[in-house]
């Protein structure tokens, strides 16, 4: 307990820091909408606390002893952010305000959400690395780390949520204009595809 108001100091400073989930939930909510960045933001969750369970039981060690493992994790991450920049960048219409009224398939920004969080082997290090630095020997470390890693869920949720309502109210002022609106899709893709190339070249 005495280590838990600096983790929680911690964890929100992290939470503020603009990082993949941060773009990712900005880009989704200026885009579509504030429902959509809501989506967005539970399936980056989801992806949380699959890290959060790979590192209480371990297995986020592996990333850690095994090159072959973390490199597949690694440019299966970076693949699918220059996938998702791609198809931004070639249908600059999707990131148009018009958007948030048509059919928006809430599965795929779900499963977008998720695997953007799996899929980032960095964050796997981040909680092997950062969880057990609060951990008590005195007590259970699976229990513990759990816990902390579904505290650090809880904590970096208000933020994106709160991301998620000031991108889309960002983006209802952007999109009124008309040459910002057709320039969002292609500043988004090369966001991504920049996001993407960065993962790439993480070393272990």
């Amino acid at each position: 307990m005495h280590n838990l108001p600096l983790f929680i100091g911690a964890t929100l400073l992290l939470a503020i820091t603009p990082g993949q989930d941060f773009i990712y939930v900005m880009i989704r909510s200026a885009s579509q909408g504030v429902r959509v960045g809501f989506i967005a933001v539970l399936g980056l969750m989801i992806g949380v606390t699959f890290h959060t369970l790979a590192a209480a039981t371990g297995v986020a060690a592996i990333l850690l002893t095994s090159s072959y493992a973390f490199n597949a994790i690694k440019f299966l991450g970076a693949a699918y952010l220059i996938y998702l920049g791609i198809q931004a960048f070639q249908q600059k219409g999707k990131l148009e305000i018009k958007q948030k009224n048509s059919q928006v398939s809430d599965l795929k920004v779900l499963k977008e959400g998720m695997l953007s969080s799996t899929l980032n082997p960095k964050l796997a290090l981040f909680f092997m690395a950062f969880l057990p630095q609060f951990v008590s020997s005195n007590e259970s470390a699976f229990n513990q780390m759990l816990m902390l890693g579904l505290l650090f869920a809880l904590l970096s949720l208000p933020i994106l949520l709160g991301i998620a309502l000031l991108s889309a109210k960002f983006g209802d002022l952007l999109t009124k204009n008309q040459a910002v609106s057709q320039s969002i899709g292609k500043i988004t893709g090369l966001v991504l595809i920049a996001l993407g190339i960065r993962l790439g070249f993480i070393e272990r």
